[in-house]
Protein backbone atom coordinates (compact mmCIF):
# COMPACT_ATOMS: atom_id res chain seq x y z
CA UNK A 1 0.00 0.00 0.00
CA UNK A 2 2.87 2.20 1.14
CA UNK A 3 4.42 1.64 -2.01
CA UNK A 4 1.38 2.13 -4.22
CA UNK A 5 1.15 5.30 -2.73
CA UNK A 6 4.79 6.61 -3.25
CA UNK A 7 3.93 5.16 -7.05
CA UNK A 8 1.03 7.77 -7.21
CA UNK A 9 2.30 10.75 -5.78
CA UNK A 10 5.71 9.93 -8.04
CA UNK A 11 3.19 10.58 -11.10
CA UNK A 12 1.57 13.40 -9.55
CA UNK A 13 4.44 15.06 -9.86
CA UNK A 14 5.41 14.28 -13.07
CA UNK A 15 1.78 15.84 -14.02
CA UNK A 16 2.38 19.17 -12.55
CA UNK A 17 5.53 19.50 -13.85
CA UNK A 18 4.43 19.02 -17.43
CA UNK A 19 1.72 21.11 -16.95
CA UNK A 20 4.15 23.85 -15.88
CA UNK A 21 6.36 23.67 -18.57
CA UNK A 22 3.64 23.64 -20.86
CA UNK A 23 2.14 26.80 -19.54
CA UNK A 24 4.28 28.91 -21.13
CA UNK A 25 5.19 27.24 -24.10
CA UNK A 26 1.87 27.54 -24.68
CA UNK A 27 1.56 31.18 -24.05
CA UNK A 28 4.29 32.24 -26.15
CA UNK A 29 2.25 30.32 -28.75
CA UNK A 30 -0.22 32.68 -28.22
CA UNK A 31 1.84 35.55 -27.92
CA UNK A 32 3.80 35.15 -31.26
CA UNK A 33 0.00 34.17 -32.94
CA UNK A 34 -0.80 37.93 -31.51
CA UNK A 35 1.82 39.25 -32.60
CA UNK A 36 1.47 38.05 -36.18
CA UNK A 37 -1.71 39.40 -37.13
CA UNK A 38 -1.60 43.06 -37.89
CA UNK A 39 -3.99 45.58 -35.54
CA UNK A 40 -7.18 46.23 -37.38
CA UNK A 41 -9.39 49.49 -36.89
CA UNK A 42 -13.31 48.52 -37.94
CA UNK A 43 -14.88 51.33 -40.38
CA UNK A 44 -18.78 50.99 -40.78
CA UNK A 45 -18.73 52.50 -45.05
CA UNK A 46 -21.08 54.52 -46.31
CA UNK A 47 -22.75 51.24 -47.92
CA UNK A 48 -23.38 50.12 -43.51
CA UNK A 49 -19.60 47.59 -44.79
CA UNK A 50 -17.62 46.53 -41.93
CA UNK A 51 -14.46 46.98 -43.29
CA UNK A 52 -11.85 45.93 -41.59
CA UNK A 53 -8.81 48.52 -42.56
CA UNK A 54 -5.11 48.31 -41.10
CA UNK A 55 -4.61 50.57 -38.11
CA UNK A 56 -1.51 51.91 -40.00
CA UNK A 57 -2.17 52.34 -43.65
CA UNK A 58 0.84 52.45 -45.69
CA UNK A 59 -0.45 52.97 -49.13
CA UNK A 60 -3.88 53.82 -50.62
CA UNK A 61 -5.30 53.89 -53.83
CA UNK A 62 -8.18 56.48 -54.43
CA UNK A 63 -10.07 55.30 -57.50
CA UNK A 64 -13.28 56.65 -56.80
CA UNK A 65 -14.53 59.84 -58.42
CA UNK A 66 -13.33 62.87 -55.65
CA UNK A 67 -11.52 60.80 -53.23
CA UNK A 68 -7.80 61.34 -54.85
CA UNK A 69 -8.77 65.22 -52.92
CA UNK A 70 -10.48 63.76 -49.60
CA UNK A 71 -7.60 61.84 -48.85
CA UNK A 72 -5.46 64.62 -49.85
CA UNK A 73 -7.39 67.13 -47.80
CA UNK A 74 -6.96 64.91 -44.56
CA UNK A 75 -3.50 64.61 -44.83
CA UNK A 76 -2.29 61.65 -46.15
CA UNK A 77 -1.19 62.87 -49.73
CA UNK A 78 2.41 60.54 -48.79
CA UNK A 79 0.62 57.20 -48.68
CA UNK A 80 -1.11 58.05 -51.79
CA UNK A 81 -0.29 55.22 -54.31
CA UNK A 82 -2.92 54.74 -56.67
CA UNK A 83 -5.38 57.17 -58.39
CA UNK A 84 -7.64 57.12 -60.94
CA UNK A 85 -6.20 57.48 -64.62
CA UNK A 86 -6.84 61.40 -65.59
CA UNK A 87 -6.44 62.36 -62.12
CA UNK A 88 -2.82 62.59 -62.48
CA UNK A 89 -2.69 65.69 -64.80
CA UNK A 90 -6.06 67.00 -65.39
CA UNK A 91 -6.43 69.78 -62.71
CA UNK A 92 -3.89 71.84 -62.52
CA UNK A 93 -4.12 72.91 -59.24
CA UNK A 94 -4.01 69.32 -58.22
CA UNK A 95 -0.41 69.21 -58.95
CA UNK A 96 0.62 72.12 -57.76
CA UNK A 97 -0.49 71.59 -54.23
CA UNK A 98 0.71 68.08 -54.69
CA UNK A 99 3.78 67.40 -57.35
CA UNK A 100 4.05 64.39 -56.54
CA UNK A 101 0.55 63.30 -58.13
CA UNK A 102 1.89 63.25 -61.89
CA UNK A 103 4.20 60.20 -60.96
CA UNK A 104 1.52 57.78 -59.46
CA UNK A 105 -0.24 54.69 -60.93
CA UNK A 106 -3.05 56.12 -63.14
CA UNK A 107 -5.84 53.13 -63.12
CA UNK A 108 -8.73 53.43 -65.38
CA UNK A 109 -11.75 52.55 -63.25
CA UNK A 110 -15.32 53.92 -63.46
CA UNK A 111 -18.56 53.08 -61.25
CA UNK A 112 -19.27 49.83 -63.45
CA UNK A 113 -15.85 48.85 -64.41
CA UNK A 114 -14.31 45.00 -63.38
CA UNK A 115 -11.44 44.97 -61.24
CA UNK A 116 -8.54 43.29 -61.44
CA UNK A 117 -7.42 42.57 -58.25
CA UNK A 118 -3.69 42.52 -59.36
CA UNK A 119 -3.51 45.69 -59.82
CA UNK A 120 -3.83 46.16 -56.40
CA UNK A 121 -1.55 43.53 -54.99
CA UNK A 122 1.41 44.08 -56.92
CA UNK A 123 1.60 47.59 -55.46
CA UNK A 124 1.05 46.28 -51.94
CA UNK A 125 -2.11 48.31 -51.59
CA UNK A 126 -3.81 48.25 -47.85
CA UNK A 127 -6.47 50.58 -48.54
CA UNK A 128 -8.83 51.08 -51.52
CA UNK A 129 -11.59 54.25 -51.54
CA UNK A 130 -13.56 52.67 -54.24
CA UNK A 131 -16.99 53.06 -55.89
CA UNK A 132 -20.00 51.36 -54.50
CA UNK A 133 -20.55 48.22 -56.57
CA UNK A 134 -21.13 45.31 -54.68
CA UNK A 135 -20.06 42.56 -57.19
CA UNK A 136 -16.33 44.27 -57.73
CA UNK A 137 -15.73 45.35 -53.93
CA UNK A 138 -16.23 41.43 -53.49
CA UNK A 139 -12.87 40.69 -55.14
CA UNK A 140 -11.15 43.33 -52.51
CA UNK A 141 -12.80 40.79 -49.52
CA UNK A 142 -11.91 37.72 -51.39
CA UNK A 143 -7.86 38.75 -50.31
CA UNK A 144 -8.39 40.80 -47.17
CA UNK A 145 -7.88 43.94 -48.91
CA UNK A 146 -10.05 47.04 -47.00
CA UNK A 147 -12.05 48.77 -49.63
CA UNK A 148 -13.88 51.64 -48.28
CA UNK A 149 -17.14 53.31 -49.73
CA UNK A 150 -17.29 56.99 -49.31
CA UNK A 151 -19.66 58.41 -52.41
CA UNK A 152 -22.36 56.82 -54.17
CA UNK A 153 -22.62 56.73 -57.66
CA UNK A 154 -26.61 57.93 -57.61
CA UNK A 155 -26.13 60.66 -55.03
CA UNK A 156 -26.65 60.95 -51.10
CA UNK A 157 -29.82 61.64 -51.46
CA UNK A 158 -32.62 58.60 -52.08
CA UNK A 159 -35.33 60.64 -53.78
CA UNK A 160 -36.67 64.25 -54.66
CA UNK A 161 -39.13 63.75 -51.83
CA UNK A 162 -36.34 63.21 -49.58
CA UNK A 163 -34.47 66.10 -50.67
CA UNK A 164 -37.79 68.44 -50.28
CA UNK A 165 -37.95 67.50 -46.83
CA UNK A 166 -34.21 68.16 -45.56
CA UNK A 167 -33.69 70.26 -43.26
CA UNK A 168 -30.32 72.10 -42.94
CA UNK A 169 -29.52 69.53 -40.37
CA UNK A 170 -29.78 66.67 -41.90
CA UNK A 171 -28.19 67.95 -44.84
CA UNK A 172 -24.61 69.13 -43.06
CA UNK A 173 -24.84 65.30 -41.72
CA UNK A 174 -25.12 64.30 -44.72
CA UNK A 175 -22.55 66.18 -46.38
CA UNK A 176 -20.14 65.46 -43.83
CA UNK A 177 -20.77 61.62 -43.24
CA UNK A 178 -18.54 60.91 -46.08
CA UNK A 179 -15.16 62.46 -44.74
CA UNK A 180 -16.11 61.40 -41.16
CA UNK A 181 -16.00 57.84 -42.22
CA UNK A 182 -12.40 58.57 -44.82
CA UNK A 183 -11.07 60.49 -41.36
CA UNK A 184 -11.75 57.12 -39.41
CA UNK A 185 -10.47 54.41 -41.77
CA UNK A 186 -7.28 56.70 -42.01
CA UNK A 187 -6.73 56.40 -38.50
CA UNK A 188 -4.03 59.74 -38.05
CA UNK A 189 -4.70 62.25 -35.33
CA UNK A 190 -3.59 64.71 -38.56
CA UNK A 191 -6.68 63.17 -40.84
CA UNK A 192 -9.52 63.53 -37.43
CA UNK A 193 -7.78 67.09 -36.80
CA UNK A 194 -8.67 68.18 -40.39
CA UNK A 195 -11.78 67.05 -40.41
CA UNK A 196 -13.07 68.25 -37.01
CA UNK A 197 -11.98 71.75 -38.53
CA UNK A 198 -13.81 71.11 -41.65
CA UNK A 199 -16.87 69.91 -40.64
CA UNK A 200 -16.79 73.02 -38.46
CA UNK A 201 -16.34 75.47 -41.13
CA UNK A 202 -19.31 73.71 -43.30
CA UNK A 203 -21.52 73.82 -40.13
CA UNK A 204 -20.72 77.43 -39.80
CA UNK A 205 -20.43 78.87 -43.82
CA UNK A 206 -23.80 76.61 -44.09
CA UNK A 207 -25.98 77.76 -41.61
CA UNK A 208 -25.18 81.39 -42.52
CA UNK A 209 -26.13 80.68 -45.67
CA UNK A 210 -29.18 78.83 -44.58
CA UNK A 211 -30.67 82.43 -42.20
CA UNK A 212 -30.31 84.51 -45.45
CA UNK A 213 -32.37 82.54 -47.41
CA UNK A 214 -34.88 80.22 -45.82
CA UNK A 215 -37.55 83.00 -45.93
CA UNK A 216 -36.89 83.17 -49.62
CA UNK A 217 -40.39 82.48 -51.30
CA UNK A 218 -40.57 80.37 -54.53
CA UNK A 219 -41.87 82.94 -56.68
CA UNK A 220 -38.50 85.34 -56.14
CA UNK A 221 -36.15 82.11 -56.45
CA UNK A 222 -34.13 82.22 -59.64
CA UNK A 223 -34.81 79.02 -62.10
CA UNK A 224 -31.54 77.22 -62.07
CA UNK A 225 -31.15 74.38 -64.91
CA UNK A 226 -27.77 72.40 -64.03
CA UNK A 227 -26.49 70.89 -67.10
CA UNK A 228 -24.16 68.48 -67.96
CA UNK A 229 -21.62 68.68 -71.41
CA UNK A 230 -21.59 65.73 -74.13
CA UNK A 231 -20.36 67.84 -77.28
CA UNK A 232 -22.00 70.97 -77.73
CA UNK A 233 -25.15 70.09 -75.94
CA UNK A 234 -26.22 71.20 -72.57
CA UNK A 235 -29.25 68.74 -72.71
CA UNK A 236 -27.88 66.24 -70.15
CA UNK A 237 -28.48 66.94 -66.96
CA UNK A 238 -28.57 65.18 -63.30
CA UNK A 239 -31.63 63.35 -61.32
CA UNK A 240 -33.26 66.58 -59.82
CA UNK A 241 -32.81 64.99 -56.47
CA UNK A 242 -29.44 65.27 -56.59
CA UNK A 243 -28.76 69.07 -56.72
CA UNK A 244 -32.36 70.28 -55.44
CA UNK A 245 -31.19 71.06 -51.60
CA UNK A 246 -27.92 72.78 -52.41
CA UNK A 247 -29.57 74.80 -55.19
CA UNK A 248 -32.59 75.88 -52.71
CA UNK A 249 -29.99 76.41 -49.98
CA UNK A 250 -28.32 78.89 -51.79
CA UNK A 251 -31.59 80.67 -52.72
CA UNK A 252 -32.32 79.12 -56.13
CA UNK A 253 -35.16 76.61 -57.62
CA UNK A 254 -33.58 73.78 -59.33
CA UNK A 255 -35.75 72.74 -62.18
CA UNK A 256 -35.41 69.73 -64.62
CA UNK A 257 -36.91 65.63 -64.78
CA UNK A 258 -37.49 64.18 -61.85
CA UNK A 259 -36.73 60.69 -63.51
CA UNK A 260 -33.91 59.32 -60.87
CA UNK A 261 -31.82 57.87 -63.85
CA UNK A 262 -28.20 59.16 -63.20
CA UNK A 263 -28.18 61.61 -66.38
CA UNK A 264 -31.44 61.93 -68.01
CA UNK A 265 -31.69 63.85 -71.24
CA UNK A 266 -34.57 66.76 -71.53
CA UNK A 267 -35.18 67.75 -75.47
CA UNK A 268 -35.06 71.37 -76.54
CA UNK A 269 -38.83 72.03 -76.44
CA UNK A 270 -38.43 71.11 -72.43
CA UNK A 271 -35.77 73.57 -71.36
CA UNK A 272 -37.03 76.13 -73.57
CA UNK A 273 -40.56 76.03 -71.73
CA UNK A 274 -38.38 75.85 -68.72
CA UNK A 275 -36.53 79.03 -69.40
CA UNK A 276 -34.43 79.16 -66.37
CA UNK A 277 -33.23 82.00 -65.18
CA UNK A 278 -29.81 80.50 -64.79
CA UNK A 279 -27.86 77.31 -66.52
CA UNK A 280 -24.99 76.15 -64.63
CA UNK A 281 -22.46 74.09 -66.70
CA UNK A 282 -20.98 71.08 -65.48
CA UNK A 283 -17.90 69.45 -66.35
CA UNK A 284 -19.04 66.08 -66.72
CA UNK A 285 -18.58 65.21 -70.10
CA UNK A 286 -15.55 67.78 -70.47
CA UNK A 287 -16.75 70.23 -72.48
CA UNK A 288 -18.12 73.50 -70.80
CA UNK A 289 -15.85 75.87 -72.51
CA UNK A 290 -17.16 74.28 -76.07
CA UNK A 291 -20.79 74.08 -74.51
CA UNK A 292 -20.77 78.01 -73.25
CA UNK A 293 -19.21 79.48 -76.43
CA UNK A 294 -22.06 77.82 -78.81
CA UNK A 295 -24.84 78.35 -76.06
CA UNK A 296 -23.68 81.85 -76.50
CA UNK A 297 -23.21 82.08 -80.35
CA UNK A 298 -25.75 84.44 -82.02
CA UNK A 299 -28.34 83.39 -83.53
CA UNK A 300 -27.66 79.58 -82.56
CA UNK A 301 -29.82 77.09 -81.41
CA UNK A 302 -29.98 78.40 -77.91
CA UNK A 303 -29.46 82.28 -78.41
CA UNK A 304 -33.12 83.31 -77.05
CA UNK A 305 -33.39 81.39 -73.82
CA UNK A 306 -33.60 84.16 -71.07
CA UNK A 307 -30.04 82.53 -69.34
CA UNK A 308 -28.77 83.25 -72.71
CA UNK A 309 -29.53 86.61 -73.21
CA UNK A 310 -28.97 87.90 -69.73
CA UNK A 311 -25.39 85.71 -69.67
CA UNK A 312 -26.14 83.86 -66.90
CA UNK A 313 -24.44 80.58 -68.13
CA UNK A 314 -21.79 79.83 -65.24
CA UNK A 315 -19.58 77.33 -65.60
CA UNK A 316 -18.99 74.98 -62.25
CA UNK A 317 -15.53 75.68 -60.66
CA UNK A 318 -12.94 73.52 -60.17
CA UNK A 319 -9.79 73.18 -58.32
CA UNK A 320 -8.30 70.11 -56.86
CA UNK A 321 -10.95 68.88 -58.31
CA UNK A 322 -14.57 70.05 -59.32
CA UNK A 323 -16.03 72.36 -56.89
CA UNK A 324 -20.13 70.27 -56.84
CA UNK A 325 -17.89 66.91 -55.71
CA UNK A 326 -15.36 65.83 -52.69
CA UNK A 327 -15.02 68.42 -49.74
CA UNK A 328 -15.85 71.50 -51.53
CA UNK A 329 -19.38 71.39 -51.58
CA UNK A 330 -20.10 74.20 -49.40
CA UNK A 331 -17.60 76.78 -51.27
CA UNK A 332 -20.10 75.63 -54.61
CA UNK A 333 -23.08 76.54 -51.92
CA UNK A 334 -21.40 80.20 -51.71
CA UNK A 335 -20.45 80.50 -55.04
CA UNK A 336 -24.00 79.58 -56.19
CA UNK A 337 -25.62 82.01 -53.11
CA UNK A 338 -23.48 85.11 -54.94
CA UNK A 339 -24.45 84.12 -58.10
CA UNK A 340 -28.81 83.59 -56.87
CA UNK A 341 -29.19 86.26 -54.63
CA UNK A 342 -26.18 89.02 -54.75
CA UNK A 343 -28.07 91.44 -52.84
CA UNK A 344 -28.18 89.26 -49.68
CA UNK A 345 -24.51 88.09 -50.23
CA UNK A 346 -23.00 91.40 -51.29
CA UNK A 347 -20.36 90.69 -48.50
CA UNK A 348 -19.36 87.45 -49.29
CA UNK A 349 -16.07 87.59 -52.11
CA UNK A 350 -15.32 84.14 -53.44
CA UNK A 351 -11.57 84.67 -54.24
CA UNK A 352 -10.88 85.43 -50.48
CA UNK A 353 -12.93 82.53 -49.52
CA UNK A 354 -11.44 80.10 -52.31
CA UNK A 355 -7.89 81.52 -50.66
CA UNK A 356 -9.35 80.93 -47.31
CA UNK A 357 -10.00 77.23 -48.20
CA UNK A 358 -6.86 76.18 -49.60
CA UNK A 359 -4.67 77.84 -46.86
CA UNK A 360 -6.40 76.44 -43.90
CA UNK A 361 -6.87 72.84 -45.28
CA UNK A 362 -5.23 72.21 -48.24
CA UNK A 363 -2.25 74.13 -46.87
CA UNK A 364 -1.36 76.10 -50.02
CA UNK A 365 -1.25 79.61 -50.61
CA UNK A 366 -2.86 80.87 -53.48
CA UNK A 367 -2.91 84.18 -55.35
CA UNK A 368 -5.71 86.16 -56.21
CA UNK A 369 -5.11 85.04 -59.69
CA UNK A 370 -5.01 81.37 -59.05
CA UNK A 371 -8.15 81.39 -57.09
CA UNK A 372 -10.23 82.98 -60.00
CA UNK A 373 -8.89 80.36 -62.10
CA UNK A 374 -10.91 78.07 -59.46
CA UNK A 375 -13.78 79.99 -59.88
CA UNK A 376 -13.96 79.69 -63.54
CA UNK A 377 -13.39 76.09 -63.65
CA UNK A 378 -9.95 75.56 -64.43
CA UNK A 379 -8.96 72.05 -65.57
CA UNK A 380 -6.34 71.16 -68.11
CA UNK A 381 -8.36 72.32 -71.34
CA UNK A 382 -7.85 75.72 -70.28
CA UNK A 383 -4.07 75.48 -70.29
Amino acid sequence: MKRFLCILLALMMLLGMAACSAAPAESQQQSQQSAAEPEVNTVVDLMGREIKVPEQVRKIAAIAGPTYEMVFMLGSAEQIAMVKSGHTDSYPLANLTNPRLESMIGLAANPSSSVNIEDYLKHDIDLVVYYDNEIELKKFDAVDMAAVVVSKNTGLIASLEEAKALTIDGFIEKLTQPLDILSTALNTEEARAEYEAWSKYCDEKLRMVYERTKDIPMEERKTVYWGNTWGEEIRSTYALKNRYYEVFLAGGQLIGPEENSNFPEVTAEQLYSWDPDVILVDNHGGLPGLVMESMYRENGKWYTLSAVQNKQLHRIPAGVFFLDKGTTTTLLVLWMATILQPELFADIDMVEEVKYYYSEFYEYELTDEQAQNVINGWVIDDE
